[in-house]
C-alpha cells in the first residue's frame, strides 16, 4: 500500500475529478472525469433517460452530456445490468483543470485495499453529498469483482474505484450487495473500459506522464528526487559571499548552444546512456549542466548531481541505486551528473553495472560525466566497463565533448556588461556604472568562470570607494576579497586582538579558510578537531584559537548539509587558495610542512572513509599543483613549495600516501609532479610496500608510466615466493605491464626485453596446462609489436601467426566470454595483417583483415568493437586496392570513413585527428578507380579539416602532399578552377 500522506493527496485528487449526474434535475448517480471532455459512469446510472436532460455537476457549474457508448445498450433480463454496464459521456464543453484520473491497467487483486469516491444522500449533511467508503477486493465474481467490508449505498454507482496500492483508479463501482449492512458491492474492472471505449485507455496513459500531477505523486517523484539528489534545506540561504556568488548562479544563465544539444540527447529516443562533457576549470560545465537538470526537471524527468556522501559506503550506495532503480521502474526518466568524474570512475560503474543488471526496454537513463580532460578518464573508464561486461551497452554511441571556454552566442564583452549590472543589482549598488576598460579585461580572459570574476571583482572594488584598473587574474582578486571577508568575519566574532592581529593575523586566517577545501565531508566535531590540530602543527606554542567559534563562523557562510562545511568553489578559487597558503608561511607554517601533514593526517576517520579523505586531498592538491591542465602546466612560484612539503609527508607517511598517489596520478593528465614526489622513496622503500603501490596503479599510459617501470622492475628482481603456476603467472603479468610501461617512456630495448621474457615464461605455462593460452596469446601479440616497430618484421611476423592460431583455439572454445574472444581475435588479425602488409604478403593480409571485419561484425558494438573493426576495415581496404580489387577497396574505404566519421562526431579529440589521413586515403582509392571529382572532393575536405588542427612537422608534411595531389586534381575537375589560387596560397604557407 501507498504511503499514508500519499494516498489522502491522491484521494483529494480523485475527488476532485468525481461528477454528479442528473437527468432532468434528478441525482441519478456517480460518474469520474477520464479526459478534459469525458465522463464515465455506469450505464444503469444513465439508461432510459431522455438525453437532453443529462447534465454533470463539474467543479461547482453544470454542464449538458451526450452519451457516446452505451454497454450493454440495453439492461436484459436479468435483475441488474449486464457486464460491462459501463457509459462513457461527452461533456457540452471541456474542463481546463485537470486530465482526468490516472486509469490502471489492471483490476485490484484479492485482499488489495481500495476506496471510492463519490455521491450519496446517506451522509449526516442533508441532500447529496461527496461520500467516501473503504473496502477490500473479496475476488472475481463472473465477470465483475466482489468488494467487502463498507455500506454501498445507492448514489456510488458509476464511481471511481483507487487503489491504494497503484494510486490509479482500477474499476468502476457498479452496486451494492446489501445496502443495510456491510456487505459491500461489485465494480466493473477497468479492463472493461477499452470494451466500451476502445483507444480510452491508451489516451489516457498518454495525459499520465512523468511531470503531469497524478503520475508524479502516484509514482513518488518528489521523494525519489530528494533520495537520489537534493540535500535538505538547512534554513536560511548563506551570505553571498565572493566565490559563492561565482559558483551558486547569482548570475543568471546565459543561454549557449550546448544547453540545446544537451538536452536533445536527453529527450530524443536513443541508446546512447554516457555522456562526457570535459573542458577546463571555469569554463562552465557544473552550471550548464545545473540549468539541463532543472529544465529536464520541468518536463518530467528526475534529475541532478550524484554527490560524493551517497557513495561513500556500500549501504549508502546501494540504498541509493535502489531509489534509482525505484526511479526507472516507475516509468520516470533520469539524469545523473557526475562532477569530477576522474574521482568517481567507481560510483560510474557501479551505477550501469547495476542499471545494465535490472534494465528493461523502456527504461530511460543518461548520464553526464564532467572532467577536465577527456583522457586518462575515458580509456580507464573504458576498461573498467570492459572489466565488467557491460561496455557494449554503456558506451555503445557514448559522446565526448570539450565544451568551449566561452559563449559561442554572447561575447566576453557583453555578458561581463551585463554580469557587472547584475552583481551590482545584487549587492545593493546598482548606481555603479560599467567601467569602460571592463570589457577589453573581459575578452583577455581564458573562461568564462574569468569574466564573470573581472566582472564581479570591479563591483565588489568600485562599491567601497576603490579604483578599479588591469590587473592580477580577477580569480586570484576574487580570492583576496573572499580572505578579507572571512577575516573580518573572524575579528568581529574573536576579536581584534591576540592571534588575528597585525599583519599575520590576515595570513594565519586564510590558512584556517582552507582546511575545509582540503578536507571535506568531515562533521562539526571532526572538523573542529582537525582545525585545531593543523593549526598547533603550523604554528605549534602559538596562542589558541577557539576553534568553536572559527566552525561556527566556517558554517555560517559555507553550509553544507547537516553541521557540514562546504569547501571553497569555484575549484579554480580553492586552488588559488591552496597556492597562496602553502605559498605563504604566515599562512600554513615553516615550509607548509606541518600544515599538510596536520590535513593529510586523516585523523580520527578509519576505513575506507579515511582513504577516501586522503584520496579527496590528493585530489585538489593536483589540482591545484596544475596536473589537470591541458596542454602545458603553467608553472607558479607555490608549486615547489607545494612538491616540497608533499615530498616530506610522504617520507613520513609512505604507507598511506604512496598507494593514494598512484590513484590520483592515473586520473590527472600530467601526473608526472606526483610521480617526482613518489620516486624517491619507491627507489629505497621495502617490497610490502611495492606490492600495496602496485595494487593502484594505472593500466594505461599515464605520467606515472616511469613510477610504474620503477615499481614493476624492483618487484620482478624480487625472487618469486614458490615455482608454482599462480607465482609464475604473476610475473608474467607483471612483465607485460613493465615492457608496456617502458615502451611508454621511449625505453624500447628494456620493453623488448621485459615482453620476450614474458613469451618465455607463458610459452612454458601453457606446456602444463591450456587454460594459461590466453596468457601466452597477449604476450606475443605484444612482443610482436614491439618488434615490428624496431624493424624487426621477420621474427615480428612469426610471433603473429603464433598469436592469432592461439586465438582462433580460444575462441572455439568461448563460453560467456565469448565478446572478448571475437574482438581479441580480430585485433590479433589486424595485427597479423599489418604485419604481412608490411612483408608484401598482399593477398594473405587481405584475408586476415576480411577475417577480423567478420569477428567484429558478431561481437556486440561498443567501444573496444568500434575501434578494432575501424583497424581490421582500413586494412582491408588497403589490401583490396593493392590487389585490384578496386571497387571492392572503395566500398570497404567507404564503410570505414562512414565508421570514423561517426567516431569523429562522438569523440571528436580523439578519432578528428585521423579523418584528414583516411580522407586522403579514400581519395587516392577514387583517383585510381577514375573518378576524380569525388577523388577531389574526399582530398579537399581532408586539407581543409587538417588545417584546423594544430600544427605538427608531420601534419605539414601529409597537408604539403594533400595539397600537391588538389593541384593536380583541380586541372581534371572543372569546379575546382576557382579553388586552385588558395591551395597554391595555402601551399606557400606550408612551405614557408
Amino acid at each position: 500500500m501507498l504511503d499514508k500522506a500519499v494516498l489522502e493527496r491522491l484521494r483529494a485528487m480523485t475527488e476532485r475529478n468525481v461528477v454528479r449526474i442528473r437527468a432532468a434535475g434528478e441525482f441519478r448517480g456517480s460518474g469520474f472525469l477520464v479526459s478534459r471532455d469525458t465522463v464515465l459512469t455506469c450505464a444503469h446510472v444513465v439508461a432510459g433517460c431522455e438525453e437532453r436532460s443529462l447534465t454533470a455537476e463539474v467543479d461547482g457549474g453544470v454542464l449538458a452530456v451526450e452519451v457516446v457508448a452505451l454497454a450493454p445498450p440495453a439492461r436484459g433480463e436479468g435483475a441488474v445490468h449486464g457486464f460491462p454496464d459501463l457509459a462513457a459521456l461527452r461533456l457540452s464543453e471541456p474542463v481546463g483543470h485537470t486530465d482526468g484520473v490516472w486509469l490502471d491497467e489492471r483490476a485490484p487483486t484479492q485482499s488489495e485495499r481500495v476506496s471510492v469516491h463519490g455521491f450519496s444522500g446517506r451522509t449526516l449533511e442533508p441532500g447529496i453529498q461527496p461520500d467516501t467508503l473503504d473496502l477490500r477486493v473479496a475476488g472475481h465474481s463472473g465477470r465483475f469483482v466482489r468488494l467487502h467490508g463498507d455500506q454501498v449505498v445507492q448514489g456510488f454507482s458509476g464511481g471511481p474505484v483507487l487503489s491504494t496500492g497503484t494510486g490509479r483508479v482500477c474499476g468502476i463501482l457498479k452496486a451494492s450487495r446489501n445496502e443495510k449492512n456491510e456487505s459491500g458491492g461489485w465494480l466493473i474492472p477497468v479492463e472493461a473500459v477499452e470494451e466500451c471505449t476502445p483507444g480510452l485507455l491508451e489516451r489516457n496513459a498518454a495525459a499520465h506522464r512523468p511531470g503531469t500531477d497524478w503520475f508524479d505523486v502516484a509514482r513518488g517523484r518528489t521523494e525519489l528526487q530528494e533520495a537520489l539528489f537534493d540535500a535538505a534545506d538547512d534554513g536560511a540561504a548563506p551570505p553571498a559571499t565572493p566565490s559563492r556568488m561565482l559558483a551558486q548562479g547569482a548570475m543568471p544563465f546565459v543561454d549557449r548552444p550546448e544547453l540545446e544539444q544537451l538536452e536533445t540527447w536527453c529527450h530524443e529516443p536513443s541508446d546512447q546512456v554516457l555522456r562526457l562533457l570535459h573542458a577546463p576549470g571555469g569554463a562552465g560545465k557544473t552550471r550548464l549542466s545545473a540549468e539541463v537538470c532543472r529544465r529536464v526537471r520541468e518536463r518530467g524527468w528526475i534529475a541532478g548531481f550524484a554527490e560524493r556522501d551517497a557513495f561513500r559506503d556500500p549501504s549508502g550506495r546501494g540504498r541509493w541505486l535502489e531509489s534509482l532503480t525505484t526511479a526507472l521502474t516507475a516509468g520516470f526518466p533520469v539524469l545523473v551528473v557526475f562532477d569530477y568524474a576522474q574521482a568517481r570512475q567507481d560510483d560510474v560503474g557501479a551505477l550501469l553495472k547495476h542499471v545494465h543488471r535490472r534494465r528493461t526496454r523502456d527504461l530511460t537513463l543518461r548520464v553526464l560525466l564532467l572532467a577536465r580532460s577527456e583522457e586518462p578518464l575515458w580509456r580507464s573508464l573504458r576498461e573498467a566497463l570492459e572489466d565488467l561486461g557491460i561496455d557494449d551497452w554503456a558506451l555503445r554511441s557514448a559522446v565526448s565533448r570539450r565544451l568551449p571556454d566561452t559563449i559561442a552566442t554572447t561575447g566576453p564583452e557583453d555578458l561581463a556588461a551585463r554580469a557587472f549590472t547584475e552583481f551590482a543589482r545584487q549587492l545593493g549598488c546598482p548606481w555603479l556604472p560599467v567601467p569602460v576598460s571592463l570589457g577589453g579585461r573581459a575578452g583577455r580572459q581564458d573562461s568564462l568562470l574569468g569574466v564573470l570574476a573581472s566582472a564581479l571583482d570591479a563591483v565588489l572594488t568600485l562599491r567601497h570607494g576603490g579604483t578599479w584598473a588591469e590587473g592580477e587574474d580577477p580569480l586570484e582578486r576574487i580570492c583576496r576579497h573572499e580572505t578579507r571577508g572571512w577575516h573580518a568575519l573572524l575579528e568581529d566574532r574573536l576579536g581584534r586582538d591576540g592571534p588575528l592581529a597585525g599583519r599575520g593575523g590576515p595570513l594565519m586566517t586564510q590558512g584556517l579558510l582552507l582546511v575545509p577545501t582540503l578536507a571535506t565531508g568531515r562533521d562539526r566535531e571532526e572538523l573542529t578537531a582537525l582545525l585545531g590540530r593543523t593549526r598547533e602543527a603550523a604554528f605549534p606554542g602559538q596562542p589558541a584559537l577557539n576553534m568553536s567559534s572559527v566552525h561556527a563562523c566556517l558554517r555560517m557562510l559555507y553550509p553544507s548539509g547537516p553541521g557540514g562545511v562546504a569547501p571553497l568553489e569555484p575549484d579554480r578559487v580553492g586552488e588559488i587558495l591552496i597556492r597562496r597558503v602553502l605559498g605563504e608561511e604566515e599562512s600554513s607554517g615553516p615550509g607548509g610542512r606541518g600544515y599538510l601533514r596536520a590535513v593529510l593526517d586523516g585523523g580520527g576517520l578509519e576505513g575506507d572513509r579515511r582513504a577516501d579523505a586522503l584520496l579527496e586531498t590528493l585530489d585538489a592538491l593536483a589540482r591545484s599543483r596544475g596536473c589537470t591542465s591541458v596542454g602545458r602546466v603553467v608553472e607558479h612560484p607555490a608549486h615547489e613549495l607545494l612538491d616540497r612539503a608533499l615530498a616530506e609527508a610522504v617520507r613520513a607517511n609512505p604507507r598511506e600516501l604512496l598507494p593514494a598517489l598512484a590513484v590520483t596520478g592515473g586520473r590527472v593528465p600530467h601526473a608526472e609532479p606526483l610521480a617526482g614526489v613518489m620516486r624517491p622513496v619507491l627507489e629505497t622503500c621495502d617490497t610490502s610496500l611495492l606490492l600495496e603501490v602496485e595494487k593502484h596503479l594505472p593500466g594505461h599510459p599515464s605520467g606515472l608510466s616511469e613510477v610504474s617501470a620503477l615499481v614493476l622492475t624492483r618487484l620482478l628482481r624480487e625472487p618469486d615466493a614458490s615455482d608454482g603456476e599462480a607465482d609464475r603467472l604473476l610475473r608474467i603479468r607483471r612483465l607485460r605491464a613493465c615492457s608496456l610501461r617502458h615502451e611508454e617512456t621511449g625505453r624500447r630495448t628494456e620493453a623488448i626485453e621485459a615482453a620476450a621474457r614474458a613469451v618465455e615464461l607463458s610459452r612454458d605455462l601453457r606446456r602444463r596446462s591450456a587454460s594459461y593460452t590466453a596468457d601466452h596469446a597477449m604476450a606475443l601479440s605484444h612482443l610482436s609489436l614491439l618488434k615490428h616497430r624496431e624493424g624487426q618484421n621477420g621474427p615480428a611476423l612469426e610471433l603473429s601467426v603464433e598469436a592469432v592460431a592461439l586465438h582462433r583455439e580460444l575462441l572455439d572454445a568461448a563460453g560467456g566470454d565469448r565478446r572478448r574472444r571475437l574482438l581479441d581475435t580480430a585485433s590479433a588479425l589486424s595485427t597479423l595483417a599489418l604485419l604481412r602488409l608490411s612483408d608484401h604478403q598482399v593477398n594473405g593480409a587481405a584475408a586476415d583483415a576480411a577475417e577480423g571485419v567478420t569477428w567484429c561484425d558478431q561481437a556486440a558494438p561498443g567501444g573496444r568493437q568500434e575501434d578494432v573493426l575501424l583497424e581490421c576495415l582500413e586494412l582491408l581496404a588497403v589490401c583490396r586496392q593493392r590487389t585490384g580489387l578496386t571497387e571492392d577497396a572503395l566500398a570497404t574505404g567507404a564503410e570505414a570513413l562512414e565508421l570514423l566519421r561517426g567516431l569523429a562526431e562522438r569523440r571528436p579529440g580523439h578519432y578528428r585527428t585521423r579523418l584528414p589521413e583516411s580522407l586522403h586515403r579514400h581519395g587516392l582509392h577514387l583517383v585510381w578507380a577514375g573518378r576524380p571529382d569525388e577523388a577531389y572532393g574526399a582530398v579537399r575536405e581532408g586539407v581543409l579539416l587538417r588545417a584546423a588542427l594544430p600544427p605538427t612537422p608531420a601534419r605539414a608534411r601529409d597537408q604539403r602532399n594533400a595539397l600537391e595531389l588538389l593541384l593536380r586534381l583541380s586541372g581534371d575537375v572543372d569546379t575546382a578552377a576557382q579553388e586552385r589560387s588558395s591551395w597554391v596560397g595555402m601551399l606557400s604557407a606550408t612551405d614557408g
